[in-house]
């Protein structure tokens, strides 16, 4: 295939190429603007986190930023461009990974005290073309403890100009000898509707009418991670539909779905074990995977709950109005004893199905529990 017509994952083709296009991390993104502006940055950062959540991609807006042709210190006030603008010949090669001064290093494949060593050896070398010569370290908990040790030499006398950008989902496992040596940044899981909206830009980007339900659908199933989300929102895109609704997400997830949520819930509250029992295995049987059923059904009840006390529900619910509507109409009732059980139960099962090869027998087992209680209350 043709390099210029290969295709690009959606999570690449819109990665952000200035700070204010990033999503979540206001708190990160707050003090590495105002430090690239002053001239205020430090020689080693170490961004920990989730996956997902933005850590490589604010580590290449930092080695922009300090490497931008645009902008500069004390030029916000006067009204000037501010770094990274995303369009200078540096921002341009720092994104296509062709500018000699940036170095992204998978400490995975890369973790023996030579690999350090050799990284030491090439730190003699000022910058050839930008302002600082960056290393970002992807995953950097995988480094050997010698390889640390080889590294902490380095960040205890770093040679000028040089910057250090260390990327883990593990803080744990890093040296505290190294910890105190960096200046930390953790990143936070982003909100879902903050990755509903950002979606919903890309959506419309991409020609596709995406309703709200569907992308607040796929924001929750996100869980905080960015990343997560576009991926699932490209398996929908690439469905070949043109319009993205509840019930394609549903089916890309392999979700039963509301209707059969709240048929199962019913049956339950009714004592109806064995049309509980056909009714969830109808469910497998059509694809439907065990603890995506669990997870459905936690957030179903959730809904549940959360629409028997509050006002406005919707705003704290990411599902429409005729969703909420419906489920409002289905539990209407459910005796709040009987939801909170439920929901008590079910996470209790999510949690330990997590370590049994027996998942489908533990759900039928929670389920007759479940009608079983009710129909001796």
């Amino acid at each position: 295939m043709d390099s210029q017509n290969k295709y690009i994952a959606i999570y690449r083709r819109f990665r952000p190429e200035t700070f204010d296009e990033v999503l979540g991390q206001s708190h990160v993104v707050r003090v590495l603007k105002n430090q690239i502006q002053t001239g205020n940055v430090a020689h080693a950062y170490l961004f920990s986190g989730t996956r997902g959540t933005g850590k490589t991609t604010i580590a290449r807006l930092l080695a922009k930023g300090v490497n931008c042709l645009n902008g500069g210190a004390g030029e916000i006030a006067d009204g000037g461009a501010t770094r990274p603008c995303g369009v200078c010949e540096h921002c341009v090669e720092i994104k296509n990974g062709a500018f000699i001064d940036v170095a992204e290093i998978d400490a995975a494949s890369n973790n023996s005290v030579d690999d350090v060593r050799d990284l030491r050896e090439m730190l003699v070398y000022p910058p050839q073309l930008g302002r600082k010569r960056v290393f970002i370290f992807d995953e950097v908990h995988e480094f050997s403890k010698q390889a640390f040790n080889a590294l902490l030499k380095t960040l205890e006398e770093p040679p000028e100009n040089i910057l250090f950008i260390l990327c883990t989902t593990e803080p744990n496992k890093l040296p505290q000898t190294i910890l105190s040596r960096c200046q930390r940044f953790d990143f936070r899981r982003v909100a879902a509707s903050e990755i509903a909206d950002g979606m919903a830009g890309i959506a419309r980007k991409l020609g596709i009418e995406a309703s709200d339900d569907a992308l607040a659908l796929l924001a929750q199933s996100a869980d905080g991670s960015v990343r997560d989300g576009l991926s699932l929102l490209e398996q929908c895109v690439t469905s070949g539909e043109t319009k993205l609704t509840r019930e394609l997400v549903l089916d890309v997830l392999g979700s039963p779905g509301d209707d059969a949520i709240a048929a199962l819930t019913d049956d339950v509250h009714a004592g109806r074990t064995a049309e509980a029992l056909v009714r969830v295995n109808e469910m497998l049987a059509g694809g439907k995977e065990e603890r995506r059923v669990m997870e459905e059904w936690i957030d179903w009840l959730h809904s549940a709950l959360l629409v028997k006390f509050v006002k406005n529900p919707e705003r704290i619910i990411g599902r429409s109005a005729e969703s909420i509507a419906e489920i409002g109409r289905a539990a209407a009732g459910y005796d709040v004893a009987f939801v909170n059980d439920s929901i008590y139960r079910l996470s209790k099962l999510l949690n330990d199905s997590r370590w049994s090869p027996h998942v489908r027998i533990l759900l039928e087992i929670t389920i007759v529990e479940m009608s079983e209680k009710k129909c001796l209350n």
